[in-house]
């Protein structure tokens, strides 16, 4: 009796614990197949491709994103007069100090169109009086005034850092452009007014001081046909002392000026 009261109470314990062995057994394979599989090392003639980095690295253009320079002055949408004084600076024979005026109007940051004016008072400069002085004279005119239009494109849009204590913004702009240019012809006897169609090249660049100045730097090409008188000699009676030739002019102007937008 006392051994089948043993046999019962052992089997009952054993009923009890089989379960939770049961449990503790399936929690360690859990636990075992959890954890990661052991890294294992390249060998060592295996390289990284990366192919895909170099394509995407050296695109031409990628459609997905674009690097772009944070403008903090605008001009798209937006008019612009511009006052500007500077010089004549690869004639020959004159001097020349110019004052002109801009009037600008820009669709976009690259695109806009320019109504140019300027005027220029031309002398002789010092070889011209040189060779006066020794009884001859150059053949030459000098340009006087120009009217024209022009497309302005601006490809370039950055800043820099002036003296570690300001930030300067700045743009660079090419035009293209055609007008008229009136020039005084050069003859014995006083000077004759002609007119010549221009086609003008033009570089400006801008400097902002706020939204609605800058400073603006001209360097202003204008190319034209124009028709030179040649002297001869001096003691030939006035009216017989003339041959008409046309000539092509590259003028070249630098001006300064303050440009502001509205």
């Amino acid at each position: 009796m006392r051994y089948t009261n043993i046999c019962i109470i052992a089997a009952s314990m054993l009923a009890l614990l089989t379960p939770q062995m049961g449990q503790a057994q399936s929690n360690k394979r859990t636990v075992a197949q959890a954890a990661p599989a052991p890294a294992q090392a390249p060998a060592s003639g295996d390289k990284l491709d990366v192919t895909d980095l170099e394509k995407k690295y050296w695109a031409a253009k990628d459609s997905d994103f674009n690097v772009v320079q944070n403008r903090l002055f605008s001009k798209a949408g937006r008019f612009s007069l511009t006052a500007n004084y500077g010089t004549l600076i690869n004639d020959a024979w004159s001097d020349g100090p110019t004052m002109g005026a801009n009037l600008g109007y820009y669709f976009s940051e690259r695109w806009g169109v320019e109504l140019a004016y300027s005027s220029t008072d031309t002398k002789d400069n010092k070889a011209a009086d040189r060779l006066r002085l020794q009884n001859g004279y150059p053949n030459h005119n000098k340009m006087k005034n120009f009217y024209g239009a022009q497309v302005n494109w601006v490809p370039f849009y950055a800043k820099m850092s002036f003296l570690n204590s300001s930030i300067l913004y700045f743009d660079m702009s090419a035009s293209l452009g055609a007008g008229v240019t009136e020039y005084a012809q050069q003859m014995q006897e006083g000077a004759a007014t002609k007119q010549a169609p221009t086609v003008t090249l033009d570089l400006s660049q801008h400097f902002f001081l706020n939204k609605w100045l800058a400073l603006r730097i001209d360097y202003k090409n204008r190319f034209y046909n124009e028709e030179i008188v040649w002297f001869k000699k001096s003691s030939v009676p006035a009216g017989r002392d003339r041959v008409e030739s046309t000539e092509l002019n590259h003028s070249t102007l630098l001006m300064l000026g303050l440009t502001v937008y509205y």
